[in-house]
């Protein structure tokens, strides 16, 4: 036994397949063109002769550094689910019935949250509420009202983890919230986006970051020799 804590120690000390993961490094972007403002605004213009009613005067752009929403406060990845029928007859002879793939949850029921924070120039209600708005006008047929989202986590070496990018992405939920003169912690309000499909961020594994790591070395050794 004294062994095997050991082995599980230095496993956690040593080896990076043990290393845990810090569930605060992470960052979400948001990827769409130039026209996707005005296009939320058009749509809206055809339902709202003013045109200043329920206008996007904001973008998740203007919130970006370095290709991170800072407003973004957390992330919920949606959840893998299959669901199964009972095949053939039950219980005959005795026998216990097998069982078949029905369906994998479609893509509605995959719901990607993210919770911003109430800041003065407020994204959820200059931007993703009339965005949900425009989409409701539109509809799906209206393609320039998507994106794409990509999310990263990074490990302590600010390497990638892992990630997903979520493809032709849009709003379908945004929650209420509450003011209230109590003692309350910073608002942050939650929107719900649905999505295509999405795909798992590619990630270099340590062999080859190795490579990468000892070609600069050489280089940099070079460089230093003149040669």
């Amino acid at each position: 036994m004294a062994s095997e804590t050991l082995e599980f120690l230095d496993g956690y000390s040593n080896s990076e397949e043990f290393f845990l993961a810090h569930p605060f490094l992470w960052k979400v972007t948001f990827e769409y063109d130039a026209s996707l403002l005005s296009n939320v605004n058009d749509a809206i213009g055809k339902a709202y002769s003013n045109t200043d009613d329920w206008r996007a005067i904001t973008e998740p752009d203007r919130f970006t550094r370095h290709g991170n929403v800072l407003v973004a406060r957390s992330v919920t990845v949606p959840a893998e689910n299959s669901q199964f029928d009972i095949a053939g007859s039950q219980n005959l002879g005795g026998f216990l019935p097998g069982y078949a793939l029905n369906k994998r949850t479609d893509f509605l029921s995959k719901n990607l949250a993210i919770n911003f924070l109430d800041t003065q120039d407020d994204i959820e209600h200059n931007f993703f509420r009339p965005w949900m708005i425009a989409v409701g006008i539109d509809g799906l047929i209206n393609r320039r009202l998507l994106c794409n989202v990509t999310l990263r986590q990074y490990n302590n070496k600010m390497q990638i983890r892992k990630g997903y990018r979520f493809i032709e992405v849009f709003p379908t939920n945004v929650e209420g919230y509450t003011l209230s003169y109590n003692d309350e912690t910073f608002q942050e309000k939650s929107v719900t986006f649905a999505f295509k499909e999405y795909k798992p961020l590619k990630k270099e594994s340590r062999l080859a970051r190795r490579d990468i790591d000892a070609s600069l070395f050489d280089g940099f050794d070079r460089a230093l020799r003149g040669v």
